[in-house]
Parts: structure tokens; sequence; C-alpha cells
């Protein structure tokens, strides 16, 4: 895929994308921290991929957390509609004044909330999921919260057997090995806007790396889950670089 920069924010703030939803500006990907050139007409093989690891058309209630506003979030009540299932669409305010309110039939529910914050965990409580989604949302809750209470919260939401998806996780050191590889090497001449300022050691200090990966899937297992490293597959925007990891309730 032809995308040359390759310099990811992990610095968001919830109140920086508060703003990002409230700017006219910005296009709908823009809105969720993304370049158009990552997510534009890609998303449907994003939820292709959502789709065929959560086994998402097994479920009846599904929610997703950090849901945005692009056409993922589309896909997603679409889906949901034909499949006549509950989904919870959980996002700011600010964001979710950007889904198109006129295609949500009464299965659709637009949670305003920043997770997991009590009042938001007791509408949640009322219906415990088959399916929970967090796609390119656990390093934010890295940086600004413990990542391991954030993905406990949402095992306890879950059925047994149900699926967790943490999707699109940003691991500098799987980036660092791919742009150290043959493959990686090719890239990078073509790709005259990159920027390795990632590099320096303030920042990767505060990167998800090999050890917070291994960590989750370790520490989940020892509370009822099985857990899986994933990959994705070649044709989505960042499979050279980030990784997913499945949770199931047992």
């Amino acid at each position: 895929m032809n995308i040359y920069y390759i310099r990811e924010n992990m610095e968001f703030t919830f109140k920086d994308f508060q703003d990002r939803a409230l700017n006219p500006k910005l296009t709908k990907w823009e809105k969720i921290g993304f370049p158009d050139e990552y997510r534009k007409d890609l998303e449907y093989l994003i939820f292709e991929d959502i789709i065929s690891k959560t086994q998402l058309d097994k479920a009846k209630n599904v929610l997703d957390l950090g849901c945005g506003c692009s056409e993922l979030v589309d896909h997603f009540i679409s889906f949901s509609q034909k499949n006549r299932q509950n989904i919870f669409l959980v996002d700011s305010q600010e964001m979710l004044n950007n889904i198109a309110y006129e295609n949500i039939n009464n299965n659709v529910h637009l949670l305003p909330g920043r997770f997991p914050d009590k009042e938001l965990l007791t509408n949640l409580g009322q219906a415990p999921f088959d399916v929970i989604v967090v796609y390119s949302v656990i390093q934010y809750a890295f940086i600004s919260q413990s990542i391991y209470g954030f993905i406990h919260e949402c095992i306890n939401l879950l059925k047994p057997g149900g699926r967790l998806l943490i999707g699109d996780i940003p691991n500098y050191q799987a980036r660092e090995r791919f742009l150290a590889s043959e493959k990686g090497r090719e890239f990078l001449s073509k790709a005259p806007q990159v920027n390795n300022t990632i590099n320096l050691q303030h920042e990767n200090s505060e990167r998800i790396d090999d050890s917070v990966i291994m960590s989750l899937l370790f520490r989940f297992r020892n509370f009822g889950c099985e857990t899986y490293l994933l990959p994705q597959p070649d044709h989505l925007p960042f499979s050279n670089r980030r990784e997913d990891i499945l949770v199931i309730k047992r």
C-alpha cells in the first residue's frame, strides 16, 4: 500500500479528540486521528477482519468503545441493523454528534462518555456483551490511565464465551523490526516523508512494546480468559507494524 508517512501520533488525549470532533476543517478520518490516506476507502477491509476475529455475525449484543465517526462505525451500524443486533457505541458526545443519526434505528445505542467512568459502566452493565471491540484506541488508554484496569472492565462486561478484540495495537518494536527488514528498507526507500523521531528514547518510554503485549496475554489468562496475539492481513493499512489481541472469556 502506498502509505508513506508512518509517524504515528499516540499523544492525543480524550480532550484532543473532543476538539478534533468539533473542528469543521477536519475530515471524518482526521477527526479520529488519521490522515485520509490511512483509512479512506479501506475501512470495509478492517471491518471484514473484525467480523472474522470476533465472530461478530453470531453476536446479539455488541459494544464498540471509542467508536469514532468514520466509515468504520457506519459499517458497524449497518451490520448490526441487518443482523438485528443491539450495538452500543461509546465515545465523546462531540464525536457521536458526527454520526449520521438518520441511519440509526432502536437497536443502535449511542452512549457519550469516557470508558471506564462509573456512570458509563452503570449504563453498560445492563447489557452483558457477546463482542466488545476496542480498535485503534488502547494506545491512548495506555498513556492516560491503567491499561490493565481498562481491559479488566471490558472483560467484566463480557458474557461467558464473549470476545474482546483489542485491535490495531501500535507496537513500536514491531515497527522497528519491520523497518530493519528487507521489505522495510524497500518501504523506506520509497517513503520520503517518513519521520523517525519515534526512535527518541523519551518517546519510546511511553510506547507500547513487546513487553506490554506479552504482559497482556499472560495477565488475562490468570483471570479466566484465553488470549491470542493475531496478525493483521497484509492488505490492511498498518499490517506491517500493528497487531491485535483477542480475549475470550471462559
